[in-house]
This record gives structure tokens, C-alpha cells and sequence, in this order.
């Protein structure tokens, strides 16, 4: 009785710990494809969910933790005659995005949340090759900054912590 006792303490222990790792997932590798049909797939291997983007009504949704969309935008900047480098990354109130020649030209700078909406927007003029953006209050997290010239667009993903 007290062997039997003891084995279903253990067990139900054991089961109410096991909830914490309610949501949290790994994978180790994934593909993307476009479909005859037109329709984009994209999967990785232990994702135990559907994923993906798909625009409707003029409105682009998402499901899942995948961001590929913000690499596509990250590598298209990659053909830009001037280079870009960030940092601190992460920042914790300001940031500096430093342009491998100067910029002469008013920059619109974006900053999108992971969902995808705009969360702050100005437009500055760079010192020489620097450009210093002072954003303290925005919470912390990852975002994508979209820096636009008439020339050129930069995209980056940068980490905003506290």
C-alpha cells in the first residue's frame, strides 16, 4: 500500500511539472515552397503548429514564430553600394547606425514590431556617416528598422532591452 501510495505521488508530481513547458518548441530544420497553385508553404521539422503569412483584403497575417519575412527584407539590402553597420545591438535607449560613406540626405527611419506595425517613425539627418536614434520608450523586444534615402533602403533587425 505504501509502494503503490508513494509510485502515485511521484506520478502526479511528475505530470504537474511537466505543464511548464507548455509552449515552447524546437526544430533543427525547415523549407519554404511555392505551390503551382501560387500558394508560399513554409514549415520546419518539430513545429507542432501551421505557420505562415498570407495577405487577404489588403491585410497580411501570420501564424506561428517563423519571421522569414524579415530576412527577405535583411537581404535585399545586401546589393547597396554603401554598408551598414549597428550597434550597440542590443541597444537599451539610443542606437547607431553607421554608414560605410557619408550620407548627405534626410533619412526616414521605421521601426516595426514583430507583428509588423510601425511603432515609431522620424526623419533625421545623419552626422557625417553616423546616424544616432534616441528611442527609450518602446518596450523590449526585437524589431525591424527601415532606413530609406532617396538612394537607398537599409533594413536591420535590431534588440531593444531594458
Amino acid at each position: 500500500m505504501r509502494i503503490t501510495l508513494l509510485f502515485l505521488t511521484i506520478s502526479i508530481g511528475l505530470s504537474a511539472n511537466g505543464q511548464n513547458l507548455h509552449h515552447q518548441m524546437l526544430s533543427a530544420q525547415g523549407a519554404s515552397k511555392v505551390l503551382s497553385n501560387g500558394t508560399y508553404v513554409s514549415q520546419t521539422i518539430g513545429q507542432q503548429s501551421v505557420i505562415g503569412n498570407y495577405t487577404q483584403d489588403g491585410k497580411t497575417y501570420g501564424q506561428g514564430y517563423q519571421q522569414g519575412v524579415w530576412s527577405k527584407y535583411i537581404q535585399s539590402t545586401t546589393n547597396n553600394p554603401i554598408t551598414l553597420i549597428v550597434y550597440p545591438n542590443p541597444f537599451i535607449s539610443s542606437i547607431n547606425f553607421q554608414f560605410s560613406q557619408p550620407i548627405k540626405a534626410l533619412i526616414h527611419i521605421e521601426l516595426f514590431d514583430i507583428r509588423g506595425r510601425v511603432v515609431f517613425q522620424t526623419d533625421q539627418q545623419p552626422s557625417e556617416n553616423t546616424l544616432t536614434l534616441e528611442i527609450p520608450n518602446i518596450a523590449s523586444s526585437n524589431y525591424l528598422v527601415k532606413l530609406s534615402t532617396p538612394n537607398y533602403t537599409y533594413y536591420s533587425q535590431i534588440l531593444k532591452q531594458e
